[in-house]
């Protein structure tokens, strides 16, 4: 299910500040419960939580940025961003973090071989833009930013986005 259905939907989107559209957009979804094997690899406050760390909120904020729904791939697509996006991870980390989605991670959290691909994806697409670290940026003063002068900000343009999902 994508949170994005029409163009007009995304548009609205584009115009709402930060604050506005997660609420808009998570407000059905409320706070999942995240399983701590995720917790321990996932979360900056973990000790051996592996680069592109990222709160659940900015990694809400970050499936907004890059328009991307709650799909498995949406999901893989949003952890290799960051991922990719953080210039700290390596190929060690990343070997990790597979092993785990391949193996260790409970279903629904277990990667299919479509979620590596997009996960893939959102790696080569986090390097790719200007903007780098973003899941250490401080999401807190952005609240009042529009989601399009977001994307421009960082760099992100949702378009491009799509068209290397599609490959």
């Amino acid at each position: 299910m994508d949170f994005y259905l029409d163009k007009a939907f995304q548009l609205d989107i584009a115009q709402m500040n930060l604050k506005k559209a997660h609420s808009l957009v998570f407000r059905l979804y409320g706070e999942p419960k995240i399983p701590f094997v995720i917790w321990l690899l996932e979360n900056p406050n973990s000790l051996v939580a592996l680069p592109g760390k990222i709160s659940l909120l900015h990694h809400d904020y970050i499936h907004i940025l890059l328009d991307r729904g709650i799909s498995s791939q949406d999901e893989a697509f949003v952890i290799g961003f960051t991922m990719g996006n953080d210039l700290k991870t390596n190929q060690l980390h990343l070997f990790i973090y597979h092993f785990f989605a391949k193996f260790i991670y409970p279903v629904p959290y277990k990667f299919s071989r479509l979620d590596f691909m997009s996960f893939q994806l959102g790696f080569i697409y986090g390097r790719k833009i200007k903007i780098k670290q973003m899941n250490e940026i401080n999401f807190e003063i952005y609240q009042n930013e529009t989601i399009g002068f977001l994307r421009d900000f960082f760099g992100i343009n949702t378009d491009d986005s799509k068209i290397i999902q599609e490959y």
